[in-house]
């Protein structure tokens, strides 16, 4: 069979609709060669559509207007944690505001909303802003992982705090208590979910709040440890997987030397440290250190 003829440059690098193909000329059997893909009812594509944002893309190209990308789409595309099963999924969420008609094709699970979302734009896509997509995840999430994901959300704006107290006050909100709990134990300054797990297992069980990732001013620099108790010179820092990094490990030796020999005791926590005996080890050790 001969190879398909090469489709319009404008054509062969993105996602496009039937009436796409008609304006650049295209005859309906060229859209029937092996070449072209259709991942989604009316979306024709070449290449490849293997990550969520090549998904997002060639979805895009039949969304309508008033749409967004939402829930856990909304949280993967704007780089927010979230466990491996919400990131292997495949089907896309696009929620619209009621009285719309959510969207019914194949690859995609509509939603419709009561109140019309913020949204921004990521990458030329329509996505609800990160404070709601955390909302919108009540219903799917226990409350420490609505806790992490909202520590996220306030590491990369802290802005959006009072947005997010809003949102759990939001009539109708499926997972609305939820929320609510999770919102009074979300902190500012977590730059990691290691780093917030690690917070809520040394509070609650008893340990004041620590200031996180703040400022320590020593000889030779400042640094900023994970988590701080200023007074008792303590101060916790969890090892993720950015550590393995050998210029990451080079640095934290010499930081946390640096600290030491300035009178700081420096209490390093691996994922291991979370759980089981770890963490009553853990418990221990830090309780022994700040109260």
């Amino acid at each position: 069979m001969a190879e398909p003829r090469p489709l319009p440059d404008d054509l062969d690098s993105r996602a496009f609709s039937r009436d796409d193909a008609e304006r650049a000329g295209l005859r309906p059997g060229r859209l029937r060669r092996r070449d072209i893909r259709r991942p989604f009812h009316g979306v024709q594509i070449v290449g490849s559509f293997g990550t969520l944002r090549e998904r997002c893309t060639a979805y895009r190209v039949r969304m309508k207007p008033g749409h967004a990308f939402s829930h856990q789409t909304s949280v993967l595309l704007q780089g927010l944690p979230l466990a491996r099963a919400f990131e292997e999924e495949l089907d896309l969420h696009v929620s619209v505001v009621m009285p719309g008609r959510a969207p019914t094709t194949r690859g995609v699970v509509g939603h419709r909303i009561r109140i019309a979302p913020p949204i921004v734009d990521v990458g030329g896509l329509p996505v609800v802003r990160m404070d709601e997509a955390w909302a919108q995840m009540a219903p799917l999430l226990a409350v420490d992982e609505l806790v992490v994901l909202g520590d996220a959300v306030l590491w990369r704006d802290p802005e959006l705090l009072e947005a997010m107290r809003a949102a759990t006050e939001t009539p109708y909100r499926p997972g609305r208590e939820r929320l609510g709990r999770a919102l009074r134990e979300v902190r500012r300054g977590a730059a990691s979910p290691g780093e917030s797990r690690t917070r809520l297992l040394l509070v609650r069980a008893g340990m004041p709040e620590p200031e996180l990732n703040a400022e320590v001013r020593l000889p030779g620099g400042v640094v900023h440890p994970d988590m701080v108790w200023r007074e008792r010179q303590v101060a916790v820092e969890y090892e993720g997987d950015g550590h393995r990094d050998r210029e990451q490990f080079v640095y934290d030796v010499g930081r946390y030397e640096r600290m030491q020999a300035a009178g700081w005791t420096i209490v390093r926590v691996l994922p291991d440290d979370l759980r089981g005996a770890g963490a009553d080890a853990l418990i221990r050790r830090v309780r022994s250190l700040v109260l």
